[in-house]
């Protein structure tokens, strides 16, 4: 457990408590157990094997951080929306960036499935700013790269990492780099659009440069994220030390499935999950970013990564699943 975890995870001070005060931010009687949550946690690792199970769940009343594998870096795949959103939405509250500016979709600017941008391309090639984001919000990696390039590239997305010192989360490269250098293939192209072409593009790739491509991806640092630091990125969003607002649907959207499974009554949930696809029997990444509301009004921040997997759809969500569950449990 890092030791920032340690200190949030203080005691309410006795002197508060008994002055009848509302204790500050921070000082709260800590919701989570960490040594029981540890305990738990170990053997959904075991069962996930291969895999490699990271997680982090933050109680953003507390600022209470209990992780696992939490600062060990994962790969984002599609879970870069969120750091790239974020970077688009603080662009907005600097007055940086007009929602209602036209963007221009080029032939070089497309990207691999999915892409709804793509798709219609190139029967539509404008879009504005705002109907981007609906759209990226939903994964669209066309979306994701023209949002990420009209602020600065991946390297403007880092810059905000770095201004507000969130550390753990790397965007390096634009989607299309990503995905088609994961599936040695070279730059992306235009007739690949569309998932039948997509598929196609993959397929004419040997198995030896498949297999080599994963193991060059298995060690790359780049476009990875620790599950601290994305929990951490949506504290910051929910303080609103960024934001102009913290309205979680413009951040993570509400995919169906995975933590969304195991809510507790009365609760709500805004989830980014999704999974890379399957490449030579290993699932490389499957993730769920969320920031969940209990009933009583507390904010949970959590991140589930599982990496490396063997195992089908079904299990990986599975597994996903009673991590998340587990965590609720502790609330």
């Amino acid at each position: 457990m890092s030791r920032r975890a340690f200190l949030t995870g203080l005691a309410a001070l006795p002197l508060l408590a008994a002055c009848g005060e509302k204790p500050m931010l921070g000082q709260e009687e800590p919701a989570m157990d960490p040594k029981g949550l540890q305990k738990a946690m170990e053997p959904i690792a075991a069962r996930a094997a291969p895999a490699v199970l990271g997680v982090a769940a933050e109680d953003l009343g507390t600022r209470q951080i209990w992780a696992f594998n939490g600062d060990r870096p994962f790969f984002l795949g599609s879970a870069a929306r969120v750091p790239i959103l974020a970077a688009v939405m603080a662009d907005h509250a600097a007055g940086r960036l007009d929602p209602n500016e036209t963007i221009t979709v080029r032939d070089v600017d497309l990207s691999p499935p999915p892409s709804a941008v793509a798709d219609a391309w190139p029967g539509r090639k404008s879009y504005t700013v705002a109907a981007l984001e609906d759209l990226a919000r939903a994964g669209d990696n066309t979306a994701l790269d023209l949002l990420a390039k009209r602020i600065g590239g991946p390297g403007g997305v880092n810059g905000l990492l770095d201004v507000r010192q969130l550390e753990g989360i790397s965007v390096d490269r634009y989607r299309r780099q990503v995905e088609t250098e994961a599936a040695g293939l070279a730059s992306f192209r235009a007739d690949w659009r569309g998932e039948t072409a997509w598929r196609r593009a993959l397929t004419s790739v040997s198995t030896d440069e498949r297999a080599a491509a994963i193991r060059r991806r298995a060690i790359d640092q780049r476009d990875t994220a620790t599950p601290v630091g994305l929990v951490r990125l949506l504290e910051t969003f929910n303080t609103r030390e960024v934001f102009a607002t913290a309205e979680p649907r413009l951040l993570l959207g509400k995919d169906p499935g995975y933590l969304a499974a195991v809510l507790p009554a009365g609760a709500r949930i805004w989830q980014a999950a999704g999974s890379n696809r399957p490449e030579l029997g290993l699932t490389p990444e499957s993730h769920a970013v969320a920031l969940i509301e209990l009933k009583d009004g507390r904010r949970i921040a959590m991140a589930v990564f599982l990496s490396g997997s063997t195992a089908s759809a079904a299990a990986r969500e599975a597994i996903i699943a009673e991590t998340g569950r587990t965590v609720l449990k502790s609330f």
